[in-house]
């Protein structure tokens, strides 16, 4: 039976779409992330089993309510995103999963077809992706006893090459990949402008985004500066 993964951060106040506060405040990004995560589980709540594994492994308190449901959820394991995909993808196969798909709660508009695509790509390669238009990607999947980690293992996330380099050490250790049509995920003010232009003529349309645009377009909001007087430097992609 194939297993959908869904990545998420706990929703804490200054540590989730931190580019994006830079122009809607921590409070706005904080409700934007929440609600990005709440739309992408609606839209893959089809999809059974689905298990939602979140980080920091120690911050399961900020979940509380939030993502309550028939879904199991599971701490993240590991100290960087490569590792913590690796686990995700090892821990579903010893859970006896013969394929598993990853998707990051970052890609709320991600059609629902690259995920059935996703799974049927499956039964002839190894791995799968959806890349993204920042240079990574929004979707990672890996069927039983293919090789994986070592296109994950030391790599230096949050650049634009990340889905170049993984298809580089893919070919390197000859684990087949398949790569789908693009899609895009949410980490820049710009990000956000694109993903309302697709999507502000759909069925009711959250004003939460409509807001949110607005003060992008407005120019409003603030950098976000640590204890330190540091601006924050953004966030590793979404697998």
């Amino acid at each position: 039976m194939p297993l959908l993964i869904l990545f998420v951060k706990v929703p804490e106040y200054g540590r989730v779409k931190t580019r994006l506060a830079t122009a809607v405040g921590q409070e706005m990004a904080l409700a934007l992330y929440k609600h990005f995560v709440e739309t992408t589980l609606a839209r893959l709540a089809p999809f059974t089993p689905l298990r939602i594994e979140y980080t920091p492994e120690k911050k399961e308190g900020f979940l509380g309510p939030w993502l309550t449901g028939p879904h199991e959820v599971q701490s993240q394991k590991g100290e960087d995103l490569g590792k913590r995909m690796s686990h995700a993808l090892t821990r579903a196969f010893e859970d006896g999963h013969r394929k598993a798909v990853i998707v990051g709660g970052d890609a709320p508009d991600l059609p629902v077809r690259l995920v059935h695509e996703a799974f049927e790509a499956l039964e002839s390669s190894d791995t799968v992706f959806v890349p993204v238009s920042d240079g990574g990607y929004c979707l990672v999947g890996a069927r039983k006893g293919a090789l994986f980690a070592p296109m994950f293992e030391g790599m230096r996330w949050s650049h634009s090459h990340v889905m170049e380099e993984t298809v580089k050490r893919a070919k390197a250790h000859k684990i087949s990949v398949r790569l789908l049509s693009g899609w895009h995920d949410i980490d820049t003010p710009e990000d956000f402008l694109a993903f309302v232009k697709r999507n502000e003529h759909t069925p009711e349309f959250p004003s939460l985004y409509t807001k949110a645009a607005r003060l992008i377009s407005d120019g409003g909001g603030w950098p976000h500066v640590d204890e330190h007087g540091h601006a924050d430097a953004g966030e590793a992609p979404c697998p």
